[in-house]
This record gives structure tokens, C-alpha cells and sequence, in this order.
């Protein structure tokens, strides 16, 4: 009941007796559901006579109760801003890292706790270009992993580490990270990073249809190696269906088998 009431806070003040108990105790009977209200009521002001108060209609927190997840959308909120302001506490990660109420699966928690992290990792990202732009690239560069850390497939996160690598000077490493996002994308996926990102790097995917279009720069200035390795792979093994595909209406065998050698190559 506290952590629901605690969740519930950040949009409305107070909550209504039947919706909590219809809520918390969705599985059993309407009269029963508010038995157990009454009871777990009585059992929060034993432990506390402060936290909670209700009304004949209404529950809600004290207002002296502090959540931490309240803290946590104040920081965000401050950092999505466009207040240019960069207060000392909000460099802080630990309030944006870590999932709500861990190990709990309740269904009104769920969509909640999405929302959440949500907002974790988009105010990651934010204090990142905050720092970067102040030429804190230390900092910058361990936010942005927390952000990959969070989400390893978030091509933002990524996108954040990398920006900052670039803004240090240090492109190697710049383009090393592209390559190790572009195999893991492609490893999870099957999908490229997005041309917004490539143009970020001065790179584009390299393939047939562009050397046709009249793309006359070479392979090693137009994407990164192992973009470019597992792109040549594909071609190979696409040529290699083509013939294998003409057998396949004689045996049944060869399509699982051509799915297999395509999927393992790739």
C-alpha cells in the first residue's frame, strides 16, 4: 500500500478507498478487498502513526514522507529542462540507475516501472550532453556507459558515448564504439545503426545498390570494417542461395538447411 501510494502521488495527490483496494486486492471480492484496506491501514499506523491519512473517501501519504523515486523525477525533470543550469547534485547517477521495486511483479507496477526507467535513461542521456558540452568528458563518458549499460541496444546511449569521444579528440576510439554497437545491433537484431549516426561518423552503409548509384569513394572511407566484413558475407551467401534455392523444389531438406548456413553466416 505505501509503495502504491508512493507511485501514485506523482500524479495526483490522494486516492480514492475503492480504487486502492480494487487495485491491491483485484483477485478476491469487493467486500473482502476492503477488509483487507481497513487491516492494512491499521497495521501502517502501528508502525508509524504519520505516514498515512485517511479520510472516509480518501487515502493518501503524509505530506512529510520523502520518496526517493519522487527525487528521481525532480532531478530528470530539471535535466530535460532548458534551464542551462547544472546543479551539483544532479551530476549524481545513483537516483537514475536501477529498476523500481526489483523482484516485484504486480500489475499495477509494471507500466509504472517502464515509465520510470524511461525517464532514467532519457536523463542520463541528457546530464551526458550537459557534461560534454561543459568539457566534463570523464563524467560524460561514464554516463553514457550507464546509459549503454541500462540498454545496450539504445542507439542514443551509444550515440552519447561516442559524441563525447569525438568532442575529446579521440576518434579511434570514436569509431571503435560504432563498430562494436553496429556487430552487436546486427548480432541481436539484424538491423543497421541508423543513417543519422553513420553521417555522424562520416560513414555510410556500403553496399551494391550505392556503388551503382555512383559512389565512387572507397570501401575503407565508407563504412567501418566490420560492417563492411559481415555486408560482403551476406552478399557470398545470398549468391550461394540463389543456386541452392533452384534445388530446393526436389529435396525438402535444403530450405532448413540454406536458413541455417544464411543464419549462421549473418
Amino acid at each position: 500500500m505505501l509503495a502504491f501510494l508512493s507511485l501514485d502521488r506523482i500524479g495526483r495527490p490522494d486516492c480514492a478507498r475503492n480504487v486502492l483496494a480494487e487495485r491491491l486486492w483485484s483477485e478476491v471480492a469487493a467486500k473482502r478487498a476492503h477488509a483487507s484496506l481497513r487491516t492494512a491501514l491499521w497495521r501502517i499506523r502501528q508502525a508509524h502513526p504519520e505516514l498515512i491519512r485517511a479520510a472516509r473517501d480518501r487515502v493518501r501519504l503524509d505530506e512529510t514522507v520523502e520518496v526517493d523515486v519522487h527525487r528521481t523525477q525532480a532531478q530528470a525533470t530539471r535535466l530535460l529542462s532548458d534551464d542551462p543550469e547544472l546543479r551539483p547534485a544532479d551530476t549524481q547517477i545513483t537516483p537514475l540507475v536501477g529498476d523500481l521495486l526489483p523482484g516485484w511483479d504486480e500489475d499495477w507496477l509494471l507500466l509504472e516501472r517502464e515509465r520510470i526507467r524511461q525517464l532514467q535513461v532519457h536523463a542520463l542521456e541528457a546530464l551526458s550532453r550537459r557534461l560534454r558540452k561543459l568539457g566534463r568528458y570523464s563524467q560524460a563518458i561514464d554516463v553514457a556507459f550507464a546509459v549503454i549499460a541500462a540498454e545496450p541496444l539504445r542507439e542514443s546511449g551509444h550515440t552519447a558515448l561516442i559524441d563525447t569521444y569525438l568532442a575529446e579528440g579521440n576518434v579511434a576510439q570514436a569509431h571503435q564504439q560504432l563498430d562494436w554497437y553496429a556487430s552487436l545491433l546486427w548480432r541481436e537484431l539484424g538491423l543497421d545503426p541508423s543513417p543519422a549516426l553513420l553521417d555522424r561518423m562520416g560513414v555510410h552503409a556500403h553496399r551494391g545498390a550505392d556503388a551503382d548509384q555512383g559512389d565512387k569513394r572507397q570501401p575503407a572511407q565508407t563504412f567501418p570494417h566490420v560492417l563492411r566484413r559481415r555486408h560482403e558475407r551476406l552478399e557470398l551467401v545470398d549468391g550461394l542461395g540463389a543456386g541452392l534455392d533452384r534445388t530446393a523444389a526436389s529435396s525438402p531438406q535444403y530450405p532448413d538447411g540454406l536458413h541455417r548456413a544464411r543464419t549462421g553466416l549473418r
